[in-house]
């Protein structure tokens, strides 16, 4: 198969080039595409080039692992606020992160752990976890990230699956104790040595987490300085577990390198990198959004994080941006959604708040606008990507138009590969919908002990298989369709619940909206979109159906419209489908397909 080297110029009057030294694949032009409305309605105009773009950039990939990084930001900023936890009453600067960074990382080594080695940690947004993934790094573990909400035999299988000879975590968390799971299931997890526990009492079987901070001698904790040499920006720092929307998670280990970089091209898309910005997190520490969006990248830009509480609740949200003056906000669009619905009722003083990002998932057009009537933020960036691209791969970029920042999920980030794919793995033209692929940097570089998972999700020649329906546009903007697997075939008609979900949230009585496909005798699959209306509003299924005759094609109008309070959804946010599905065929609201 051969290559076309083209010169992109920028279609943009920045005065940022935008691509260039494109590689081409030339096709066989009676491959299948896949295509649909959706299309036709992009900001961008189909080319009958291949979906095959490569983005430079201006500057060079940064050869550093976090632990340098960490020590140059305390350099930098050392009595900055680095971290703000109000539910925790804490304040650290920078150089008190560093400090406390490699007394912990001392400790942990003086517990016999070295490097490569795998320590776990379990809990929400305290101090404890910043300091913990900073600690690791300076001492060349690999941090496994563990969701909060994992029970007995979830946390088992994370300990197991990567052999976590150390876990951190608090004592309990919401209704769970932490503590005594952990004793609980420490024989059927062969590896694991320690528990240590973060809290105000000492736990029977456990270390106390400032009993670590004290283990080690002066002279130990400076060679966790000497020793940062040693430690290659190509390893591996941190596991993180797939969000298990579908099936087992499965763990991506990522490296210092990737981390690194991904963090800083975040600073600057999202223009961090000027002056001193607060952050409101929402997101939690433990997924690659909280990671990359603020734990590392806050060494670049020398931002202070703010937690507002353990977990995310928008009212302590918007009181956090209020008392301590956040410029920036960061949430899932399940999270925008709360936020705005709070601010309606609250009317909190949250003027300081100037900028704003949304990732995790897709966000409607409706949602742009609501955050900019409530909380008057008018420069909202997208981002894309998976854990498995540590992050981002398409961000927003600076004086991006609001079209383009609402209706895409942003610019392909520099020094990464794309090209969208129809099923036989020909690149489709741009414009046109088919599976995305990536490659560069921001590869992951395994899953745990998985070759299987990972040959099936990256190719022999580096392409990270994203699963997600994308559009590609010349000018090197993208939008998501939805997921391969979410698509709906009703009579032989594709319908991407996407575009629906969309349309739907335009009705001012709606507020949140997620659709799926469900079993039909006729068509094979209906549509059915489960519907969570605004405070005190009343609309009927049939005034829903009404309000789409006309504007959408009728296949498209969902047969089922179910009214919900609340979606199932993961710690970091995401919306889980196959549960919502199942909840509704328990209902018996929609269909349930035959046994074969």
């Amino acid at each position: 198969m051969s290559y076309k080297r083209l010169l992109i110029a920028s279609s943009r009057p920045s005065g940022l080039s935008r691509i260039s030294h494109c590689f081409l694949f030339q096709r066989n032009e009676s491959t299948v595409s896949i295509k649909s409305e959706e299309d036709r309605r992009s900001p961008g105009s189909a080319s009958k080039g291949p979906s095959h773009l490569y983005h430079p950039g201006s500057t060079p990939i940064l050869e550093q692992t976090i632990g340098d990084l960490l020590k140059q930001a305390a350099y930098k900023w050392p009595d900055r606020e680095c971290i703000v936890s109000l539910h925790q009453n804490v304040r650290l600067t920078f150089s008190e992160v560093l400090k406390r960074a490699d007394k912990l990382a001392a400790g942990l080594k003086k517990l016999g752990l070295n490097q490569g080695d795998r320590i776990g940690l379990w809990g929400p947004n305290d101090v404890e976890w910043f300091l913990t993934f900073m600690a690791t790094a300076r001492a060349g573990l690999i941090l496994v990230a563990i969701n909060p909400a994992y029970r007995r035999d979830e946390l088992v299988y994370a300990l197991t699956t990567t052999n976590v000879k150390v876990l951190v975590c608090p004592e309990s968390y919401r209704s769970q104790d932490y503590a005594q799971m952990v004793l609980q299931v420490k024989d059927r997890c062969p590896a694991l040595e320690h528990c240590i526990v973060y809290s105000e009492n000492r736990v029977a079987g456990t270390r106390h987490f400032s009993d670590i901070e004290t283990l080690a001698g002066k002279a130990e904790v400076q060679a966790i300085a000497e020793q940062q040499g040693e430690i290659s920006p190509y390893e591996g720092c941190n596991i993180q577990f797939t969000s298990g929307t579908t099936g087992k998670p499965k763990a991506a280990l990522i490296s210092h390198r990737s981390f690194v970089n991904n963090s800083r091209q975040c600073s600057e898309r999202n223009e961090l990198t000027g002056k001193h910005d607060k952050i409101c997190l929402n997101v939690p520490f433990f997924h690659v959004f909280g990671l990359v969006m603020a734990e590392i990248l806050c060494l670049h830009a020398g931002t202070t994080i703010v937690l507002e509480g353990p977990t995310f609740n928008p009212k302590n949200s918007l009181h956090a941006v209020a008392k301590e003056k956040c410029t920036v906000m960061y949430g899932t669009p399940t999270m925008w959604i709360n936020i705005v619905d709070a601010q309606s009722r609250i009317g909190a003083p949250v003027e300081s708040l100037s900028r704003g990002a949304t990732g995790g998932s897709p966000a409607s057009p409706e949602l742009f606008k609501r955050i900019r009537e409530f909380l008057k933020i008018d420069n909202m960036k997208s981002l894309y990507g998976l854990t498995e691209t540590t992050a981002a791969i398409f961000q927003s970029m600076p004086g991006d138009s609001r079209e383009l920042q609402e209706t895409t999920v942003g610019h392909l980030s520099d020094h990464v590969e794309a090209m969208v794919v129809d099923e036989k793995c020909f690149p489709v033209p741009f414009g046109t919908a088919g599976e995305l692929w990536t490659r560069g940097y921001t590869n992951m570089m395994k899953y745990w002990e998985d070759q299987e998972n990972t040959a099936k999700t990256i190719t022999k020649d580096g392409w990270v298989k994203t699963g997600d329906l994308f559009i590609l546009h010349e000018n090197g903007y993208g939008q998501i369709v939805g997921r391969l697997k979410d698509i709906v075939i009703r009579g032989g008609e594709n319908i991407f619940p996407k575009e629906v979900e969309d349309f739907l949230e335009s009705h001012p009585a709606v507020l949140e909206v997620h659709a799926f496909g469900v079993h039909d005798d006729v068509y094979g699959e209906e549509l059915c979109a489960c519907v969570r209306l605004q405070k005190g509003a009343n609309i009927t299924a049939e005034e829903l159906k009404s309000y789409a005759l006309g504007k959408i094609a009728r296949f498209k109008i969902p047969k089922y419209i179910v009214f919900v309070n609340e979606f199932p959804r993961t710690t970091s946010g995401k919306i889980q489908k196959f549960k919502l599905k199942d909840d509704m065929e328990k209902q018996g609201a929609v269909p349930t397909a035959p046994q074969k």
